[in-house]
């Protein structure tokens, strides 16, 4: 199942936080570090789904069995099917954060939105939660785009300056992430798997997130 939320309403909450600061970024050095962060952010979701979903394995057998060979290629195409699908699941939410972290660091960029869209798409449990998890995203994009760097260490380096900062944003993230997988539990409840596939990426993106400041901040 897949949830949206219309991006001109928590575009509208971004601005309230950060419409004070100074638009002095240049656009060809945005949005080199905008890709900078969304290609983290895709290597971030490819390491969570292969922890999701497992990778059919070749067998002996194979070799003799054409029926087993057969059925082995058709379990591969599905699970690379599978991986892509997940992962464009997993950064939609990134993408609309990175979206409005965007919008307000950019030069003449946008304070306000106007009114705003009427409603959300999600269900009612999940609009509060939703919408600050992508504020808090939208927080960590905004601090990463207004660093120097040229690529994703050295924007959290100059943006962070501590390992322990670093973890502060991390840790609002796994919260905001954690608020959001709470609420959505109980509408998935009846889809099989749901508890165990949530509670894998939460447990393998705390890890990832601490493995990436202890590399960065050595």
């Amino acid at each position: 199942m897949t949830f949206h939320a219309k991006s001109s309403d928590l575009r509208q909450n971004t601005y309230a936080l950060f419409s004070g600061l100074p638009h002095v970024m240049d656009m060809k050095d945005l949005n080199q570090k905008k890709e900078i962060i969304l290609r983290h952010e895709l290597a971030f979701a490819d390491e969570i789904g292969s922890a999701v979903f497992e990778k059919p394995k070749v067998s002996y057998w194979m070799v003799f069995i054409p029926i087993l060979f057969l059925y082995f290629l058709y379990r591969m195409q599905k699970f690379r099917n599978d991986r892509i699908k997940f992962n464009d699941e997993f950064m939609t939410p990134r993408r609309l954060a990175m979206e409005n972290a965007f919008d307000v660091a950019e030069p003449r960029g946008k304070t306000e939105t106007g009114d705003a869209a009427q409603g959300s798409t999600l269900p009612l449990p999940l609009q509060k939660p939703y919408t600050s998890w992508i504020e808090t995203l939208s927080s960590h994009y905004l601090d990463l785009l207004a660093a120097n760097g040229d690529d994703f260490e050295s924007l959290v380096s100059a943006a962070y300056r501590s390992r322990d900062k670093y973890m502060l944003a991390l840790e609002r993230m796994n919260n905001a992430e954690k608020d959001f997988y709470t609420a959505l539990k109980p509408l998935m409840a009846q889809v099989e798997g749901t508890a165990g596939i949530i509670t894998t990426i939460e447990s393998r993106s705390r890890r990832l997130r601490h493995e990436t400041a202890c590399r960065i901040f050595q």
